[in-house]
């Protein structure tokens, strides 16, 4: 009997993470989910979620996503796919984001991305062929005002995917940023309740005319990770219902 595919994605307790834990576990992936907490329903109706398995662990520690893996490599020979989607928002301009904000995010954002791809590539190369996919953001190529830490970390992890692509294709991996614009997240549905503005607010300006949901961003993932985008390497993706900046 053929060994499943095994998929790990982070930032899996709620919002475009659980969507795409959701996905690849019925696209055929065993999936090991990733994050600090789960959302106790993340996948209570979901019929493959005997494929998915939690694993609670602080995706800003190094020490701790280093523990995470070494747990991980002794149940695994390879991993076909990883799926960064850990992120926190953290609102300001230069002069009003405290330090701590600053921090936080690039310990979230950029360092939980990079460290978490650094564990997982020698299980990636033993795959032969796999894929990783990193959520950035359409902001980190067109900044949106008072969220300067929120660009410059997401502006972070578009080229560090493109520098992984750069060093790690000729092994076999695929590395793709996808930037999002306005995908109705928990933290997306806080901005909403913070601003007194509604989901009608938010999708005005959006030619297609809705925001994105977590499993419009599944399906892009999905792809990416699949076999169908075997000559997408390097890129940025994206998904923002066609709304630029």
């Amino acid at each position: 009997m053929e060994e499943a595919k095994t998929a790990v994605v982070t930032g899996a307790g709620g919002g475009i993470g659980s969507a795409v834990a959701s996905r690849l576990a019925a696209d055929g992936f065993h999936v090991y989910a990733l994050d600090l907490r789960f959302a106790d329903d993340a996948w209570k109706d979901d019929p493959n979620k005997d494929r998915i398995e939690s694993v609670p662990v602080d995706l800003g520690d190094p020490a701790a996503i280093k523990a995470a893996f070494d747990e991980l490599r002794g149940k695994l020979t390879s991993l076909e796919a990883l799926v960064n989607c850990v992120g926190i928002m953290r609102r300001g301009d230069a002069l009003t984001l405290t330090e701590q904000d600053w921090f936080d995010t690039f310990r979230v954002n950029v360092d939980g991305v990079f460290f978490t791809c650094r564990e997982a590539l020698p299980l990636l190369e033993k795959a032969g062929s796999s894929a990783i996919a990193n959520i950035a953001s359409n902001w980190g190529l067109t900044p949106s005002p008072g969220h300067i830490a929120y660009s410059a970390s997401k502006a972070a992890v578009v080229s560090l995917s493109k520098s992984l692509a750069l060093d790690y294709g000729r092994l076999g991996i695929r590395v793709n940023a996808v930037c999002p614009g306005e995908i109705l997240t928990p933290m997306v549905e806080q901005k909403l309740r913070d601003n007194g503005m509604t989901e009608e607010d938010l999708a005005a300006p959006i030619p297609i005319g809705r925001v994105g949901r977590p499993v419009d961003v599944a399906g892009l993932m999905s792809y990416l990770v699949g076999p169908e985008s075997s000559y997408m390497t390097g890129g940025a993706v994206e998904i923002t219902g066609g709304l630029w900046s």
